[in-house]
C-alpha cells in the first residue's frame, strides 16, 4: 500500500512538471493563440485574416503592450518578449466583409 502512495505522488509531479513546461494554446473558430516562453502568436484559421488597423494590445496588471510592438502577416499577430504573467490580450479578425474582435486571458511564462 505504500508503495503504491509514492507511486501516485511521484506520477502527480510527474503530471505537474509536464505542464508547467507545455505552452498554452487556445482555440475558437476563427483562430488559434499560443504562448511559448515570452511569445504569443494569433493565427488566424479559415477564410479569416488578422485586422492590423485594430488596436491590439496586451495588458499584464498595469503594463500595457500596444500594437507597435506586434508583427503582423496577413494570418498572424505575433508579441516577442512579452512580460510574465497573466494576461488579457485583445485583438481582431475579419472574413469578408464582417470582423470579430476578442478578449482572450493568457498566461506569459
Amino acid at each position: 500500500m505504500r508503495s503504491q502512495n509514492w507511486f501516485a505522488g511521484l506520477l502527480v509531479l510527474g503530471v505537474a512538471a509536464v505542464s508547467s513546461f507545455a505552452s498554452t494554446a487556445s482555440a475558437e473558430e476563427e483562430f488559434d493563440v499560443k504562448v511559448s516562453g515570452a511569445t504569443v502568436v494569433i493565427t488566424a484559421k479559415g477564410g479569416w485574416h488578422v485586422n492590423k488597423d485594430y488596436p491590439w494590445k496586451l495588458t499584464i496588471g498595469d503594463v500595457k503592450v500596444d500594437k507597435s510592438k506586434f508583427a503582423f502577416t496577413e494570418s498572424t499577430a505575433t508579441l516577442a518578449n512579452a512580460p510574465k504573467g497573466a494576461a488579457k490580450l485583445r485583438g481582431a479578425l475579419c472574413s469578408g466583409d464582417k470582423c470579430k474582435n476578442f478578449e482572450k486571458d493568457v498566461t506569459v511564462q
